[in-house]
This record gives C-alpha cells, sequence and structure tokens, in this order.
C-alpha cells in the first residue's frame, strides 16, 4: 500500500479512538453511547486492517484476546446490569442531576462495557470479512 495512506492512518487512527472514547463518555447527556463509540473505533481497527495488511493488524490484537476481551466485557455488563437492579438503583435516581458530567451513575460504566463488545464483535467481523 501506499506509504501517504500508511502514514496518515498511523496519525489518524488514536483520535479515532479518542472520538470513541468521548462518545462513549457523554453517551448519556446527548447521541451517543455503547454502539456508537464501539462503532467508531472498530472503524479505526477497519482503517489499520485496509491500509497494512491483516495479518500485520492481527499481529497486535489476535482473536483470542478480542474473544478474552469480550467475555470479560459481558460478564461486567451483566454484573452492573445486576447491580443497578438489585442493589443501588434508587440511590442512583435519588442523585442524578440534569445536564451534568457525572449525572448518568452507572450509566457510562454500561457504556464502556457495551463499547468493548461492540468493539469485540466488529473487528472480528472485519478480520474474517478481509480473510474472505
Amino acid at each position: 500500500m501506499d506509504i501517504i495512506v500508511k502514514s496518515v492512518s498511523r496519525i489518524l487512527f488514536p483520535f479515532i479512538l479518542l472520538l470513541g472514547v468521548y462518545i462513549a463518555v457523554h453517551g448519556h447527556l446527548g447521541p451517543g453511547g455503547a454502539f456508537p463509540a464501539g462503532a467508531v473505533i472498530a472503524t479505526g481497527f477497519a482503517l489499520l486492517v485496509i491500509a497494512y495488511t491483516e495479518a500485520d493488524v492481527e499481529h497486535e490484537l489476535t482473536r483470542h484476546e478480542l474473544i478474552d476481551m469480550k467475555s470479560v466485557a459481558g460478564i461486567i455488563l451483566v454484573v452492573l446490569i445486576l447491580n443497578i437492579g438489585y442493589v443501588s438503583r434508587f440511590d442512583i435516581i435519588s442523585t442524578q442531576t440534569l445536564s451534568e458530567f457525572w449525572s448518568g451513575g452507572f450509566t457510562p460504566l454500561l457504556n464502556f462495557a457495551g463499547m468493548f463488545m461492540v468493539i469485540t464483535a466488529l473487528v472480528m467481523i472485519i478480520y474474517t470479512m478481509m480473510r474472505e
């Protein structure tokens, strides 16, 4: 591939990751959340796969690591959901204030866990499509 495409993708990748994290963190205040954040970050990985080869990118993030990340994110998501539902939902509702950064309670944590699940699923799909 062209050196310009490789250089630009290497420069843009950290900014794409930062944008995805921003969308996840502020997902409870406006449009956004787990799925859009995960889709943006997975698009950054797709850019790397297109600019380089799939083997180069998979060397840094293997399928087994993706499966492990998805499993851990799923467990965290279930634990957070159970914690919200049974232990502290009334405490969270009483402390929430509108339009403040920390007003979401457990929602930003749920966004991060869901974001990792979306990232791992989409990157595995991208790896599979590149092999075909």
